[in-house]
Parts: C-alpha cells; structure tokens; sequence
C-alpha cells in the first residue's frame, strides 16, 4: 500500500519551517541592529568624552569659569581654545542621524567639612574646590527608540595656592615690627613652629599689640583672634588657613595692660562665633557683642552689627573677660565671664541665638581676688563638664573676705539654674592667679591656683558632683604680680590612661615644674623639664591647649620677665609615661613681645579639619 503526507502533516511541516525561519530572520536582525548600536553609541562615547576634555581645558584656564549649569555647549572661541557657549553642540553622523551633546556643572556636597569627607548625593556641606561635569550625549536610534550615553567626572582646583597650617597656630606682638601682628603655625610631624610671618592686615598699626586671644572653628578651617594695643582698641581678625583678614575695631579702654577685655569663642555645633567686649563704660550697657555665622567666612561684612548687654549684676567698667564654648558635639552654648572695676564678678551663657542662661540672683562675688590693686588679675575661669555640659565656675574673694587658713576658693555650678556660691572644701589659701579644665572624655575638672600672699599651690580635682582639695602641694611657687598668671591645668588621654596636669613657675626656677594628677588623689610632684632655651625668673602668662586630634599630647605657651615667647610640649603614653620637648629650635619664638604680662600671645590647635 502506498504511503502519503496528509495534509495535517503538510500544515505542521509548513509551521515548523516558517518559525525556523522567522528566528534566523530575527536572529540576523537583531544582530544589525546590535552591531549598528554599538557603532554609534562609540560615536557617542566618543563625543561625550570631547565634551569632558573641554570642560577640563576650561577648567585650566580659570577653575572661576566653572559655573553651574543645567545645560550647555562647548565652543572654540576667537582664540581657538574652548569655552561655554550654546545650549548644546550637534554632531551630524549621517544626513538626519544627529547626535546631541549637553553639558551639566554642577556643585559637590560631602559628608564632612571640605576638603575633607566623602562626596554625597544630597544633604553635606559644599565642597567650593570640586565640580561635578556630566557630558549626555542623546540621538535617535530609530523613531520610537531613543538612546543616550552619560559620562561623568569631578574636577577638582588643584592650582587653588595650598596652605601650610600645620596643626595650631600663635599670634602675638613684636615691638620691631609694629604694622601687624606676627604669626607662626605648628607642625605635629616635626614638633616645631614656621619661621615668623606678618599677620597682614589693614589696620597698619603704630603700636605694638599687646594683650592676645585666638579661637578656632570647630566647623572648617578659619581662626578669630583678637587684640588690644596700647590706646585700648580691640582689632579682631579672621584667618581661613591661607591669609589674614582685617574684620573690624572698637575701642574697649585700658591700655592692654594688667586687663583682658573681650572673650572669643566658636559655637561646637553651628560654627558660629562670638566676640564679646569691654564697652568701657559704667552703669549701662558695660557689655558688647558681634557674631558671625558658621556658614559665612572671613569678611568685614559677614558680622552683625554691635549688640548692647546691659548685665543686672555688676555696674562698674569691665575689665576682665573670658568665653568658652560648650564641647558637646550637638551644643551651641558659649559661656561668658566677667569682672568689673569694682572686683564684682557675674556670668552668663549664650545660646546660639540669644542669652539663654539667666546671670545668677545676686554677683558670684563683691570683692575678687587681686594682686596690687582691684583687678588687676584674673581671679577666676570657667569651663564645662564635658558629658553634662554643666557649667562651673571657679573664684578667689579677696584677704578681707577670706584669710589665710580657710576654704579660699569658691565655686558655683549651672546644671539646670545657678547653685549658690560654696567653698572648694580643704584648699587654705586664696587663688590670685587659678585656672580650670575639663577631662575631654567626663565630667571631671581640675582646678590649681597659687596664692600671692603666701605663694602656695593649691590643687583640687572635681569627680562630677563633688571637690577634693588638696592644699600646699607645693609653698614655695613664685610670687603672683599684676597682669600675670603662672599656672595652668590640662588634660591628656592615652589608650586606657588619663592624666590632667599641672605646670606652675615655682619660685626662682628657669624650668618646666609640674605635677600630675589622676582622679581625686594628690598630684604627684614630676622632675622638672630644663627647655633650652631656659626661660627668665619669673616667669608671667602660661596658658595650657591640648590637641583636640591627639589628646596625649599638650602645648605649654608661656612668657617670661625678658618679653620672651616659649612653646613646650607634653606627650603622654598609656605607661603612662611623659615626655617634654622644645619645639623652637633653640631660641625663643619671640624676644620682643609687646609686653611679657596679660596674655601676649594666643595659641590656639586647629578644630577643624
């Protein structure tokens, strides 16, 4: 019997071939269409890197020509090099296959303060140094299929000058160079300062400077100092890593001498600052202030104008002040404290927009502490808890309010309103010259203070809620005269290890004398540190900073009676172990300050970055 194809068979033969067919068909199709693809998206590429190389050459010729943009073109001007112009550029590949090329600049936010920290896509600072370039290139594949390359790169002002501000930097006069200040800044690596620079400005003095403070943003990289000449005008000035700038003057009286009258400090938070002043006038409004903003940098026109304060607690002419920030990473809190003509002394606290803590119901004190005649010293500080961000506020009443032979120092704490005024419990004598800090990592001060009528030290340690003095740690330091403050307290941190210390001019000694301290015991009396050079007997302003970065480790800045400027510093190991260095290359920093008494010199580590 013959066999055959029925037609069913035939159909299906038929079906078979024709899906065969149809997916070689697409096959060779789609393999035309991902050739022809990638042929023009490497035109486009190509195109789109054009456009990138542009903007870098555009870059070159000025990184100010980088403005943001959300679209434009790349021309070659008169000059045949390249420059912004057009909303974009077409190139034409075949007769209506264009391609059209747009270039996006805009601003880069990182995550920490510029230049350091990670690029983000949204929130963070802006970073004035880096442009983000994106070169799109568009064209039609087809009709109904639009296709699109994107090239991106950050371009960065490499040429913009680099500043060498080492890790800290010191202010102070010099009577040979009258016209500005002079500056030095301070390198960790190699443990010594710059040689000396002109902090140039624009008030071109004709005397010299003589009582100094200087303050560092925690927010970025810029100093606020600030200081009085001879005829009593405060000038401030504002340094942001590479020049000075002239910011503004005010006459706050006195003569620079044997008196301190303005406090700088930064708020932690904002990176606000404020500058707070002798008025030098009694009765109303004895107190000034101006602030600047985090966000704002350095300029004349980026202060407020002058606010008045008119304090409820004291009404003679203002002669000491001091101002410190609150540590805390999240506060906006600046402390502030100030003596009058009449040896009374008040404070208050700023709090990022207004005065936030009250002064106390009556003066912490009527009769301060003084050397010779009524403040002539700075008897009393302040500083904050470093956890709580309680303020405490330490001070010395004068020998016909408190004798030799009792509790002579005095305290009061904010926590939540103002406590009263209480003694610092088995400290004998009083504190003419007394200085105060805080543990960075607790709520633990030290305190130390000498007394110029018998010339003893005395030290106490506050655990957080309680003091332990101890008296006559040492009785023979040197004598305490007008305008000057030998003792100073700070901490340091090493690993597990923390110490704070305590460096005093004991008398007649041309050396570093010191004692170390942990918790409430006794300080433990160290072998003296012999610098070289050696320092003039006696000795008249110390002042203690430890480095916010590296806290086991200290600077010790002091004059002397030859108007002498001296840095050392302390390091500290886990041990713990301590070792202090020269970092003037053996000779002082200055031989020529403006005076040797009230602060000098201002010294002060950088925060920030």
């Amino acid at each position: 019997m013959n066999k055959g194809f029925s037609v069913l068979e035939v159909i299906l033969a038929a079906a078979v071939f024709i899906i065969i067919a149809s997916g070689g068909v697409i096959v060779v199709i789609q393999s035309f269409n991902a050739n022809r693809l990638g042929q023009e998206t490497t035109i486009a590429t190509q195109f789109a890197s054009e456009g990138i190389e542009a903007v870098k050459s555009i870059k070159n010729q000025a990184y100010s020509s980088l403005v943001n943009t959300a679209g434009t073109g790349v021309i070659r001007n008169g000059s045949g090099v390249w420059a912004f112009g057009g909303a974009n550029n077409t190139f034409v590949h075949n007769a209506g296959d264009n391609y059209i090329r747009t270039i996006k600049v805009e601003s880069v936010n990182r995550d920490g303060v510029p230049p350091l920290g990670n690029i983000v896509a949204s929130g963070g600072t802006v970073d004035p140094d880096t442009k983000k370039v994106t070169s799109t290139v568009a064209w039609n594949f087809n009709s109904v299929r639009p296709e699109s390359v994107v090239l991106t790169s950050y371009l960065a002002d490499w040429r913009k000058p680099i500043s060498s501000i080492g890790e800290a930097l010191a202010l102070y006069g010099d009577t040979a160079t009258l016209a500005a200040p002079r500056f030095r800044t301070y390198s960790n690596s190699s443990n010594v300062f710059s040689s000396e620079s002109a902090a140039g400005t624009g008030f071109t003095d004709t005397i010299v400077g003589k009582s100094f403070k200087v303050k560092t943003s925690p927010t970025k990289v810029e100093a606020v100092a600030g200081y009085i000449n001879n005829s009593g005008d405060m000038r401030i000035l504002c340094y942001d890593g590479t020049s000075w700038a002239s910011e503004w003057t005010v006459t706050v009286g006195g003569n620079g001498t044997n008196s301190q009258r303005f406090g700088i400090a930064y708020e932690t938070n904002s990176g606000d600052v404020l500058v707070v002043y002798s008025r030098n006038v009694a009765a109303t409004d004895e107190l000034g202030y101006r602030t600047k903003l985090g966000t704002s940098g350095c300029g004349a026109a980026n202060w407020s104008a002058e606010n008045l304060l008119n304090p409820a607690r004291t009404s003679g002419v203002v002669h000491w002040i001091d101002a410190k920030g609150d540590p805390r990473s999240s506060a906006n809190n600046i402390a502030i404290i100030w003596a009058d003509s009449n040896s009374d002394l008040s404070a208050m606290q700023w709090g990022g927009s207004s005065w936030s803590i009250v002064e106390p119901s009556a003066a912490l004190e009527t009769d301060l502490e003084r050397a010779a005649a009524s403040q002539d010293v700075s008897s009393f500080d302040l500083a904050y808890e470093s956890i709580s961000g309680n303020l405490m506020v330490v001070w010395s009443p004068n020998g016909t309010t408190c004798t030799a032979g009792s509790n002579c120092i005095r305290y009061a704490r904010y926590t939540t309103s103002w406590s009263a005024s209480a003694a610092v419990p088995t400290v004998a004598d009083r504190a003419t010259n007394i200085d105060i800090s805080g543990n960075p990592n607790t709520n633990e001060l030290a305190l130390a203070a000498i007394s110029n009528s018998s010339s003893d030290l005395s030290t106490a340690h506050w655990s957080g809620s309680a003091w332990t003095g101890r008296a006559n740690v040492d009785t023979s330091a040197a004598a305490v005269a007008a305008g000057t403050k030998i003792v100073a307290t700070g901490w340091l941190v090493s690993g597990a290890t923390t110490s704070y210390v305590v460096v005093y001019n004991d008398s007649g000694a041309t050396n570093v004398g010191w004692r170390v301290g942990n918790g409430s015991g006794a300080t433990v009396l160290q072998t003296d540190f012999v610098p070289v050079p050696v320092f003039a007997s006696p000795q008249r302003w110390y002042d203690i900073q430890t480095d916010p970065k590296n806290p086991d480790r200290l600077m010790l800045s002091l004059s002397d009676n030859n108007s002498d400027f001296f840095a050392k510093r302390l390091v500290m190991t886990a041990v713990p172990g301590f070792t202090w260095s020269n970092t003037e290359g053996g000779s002082a920093l200055e031989t020529g300050l403006g005076q040797a008494t009230t602060g000098p010199f201002g010294f002060a580590y950088w925060r920030n970055p």
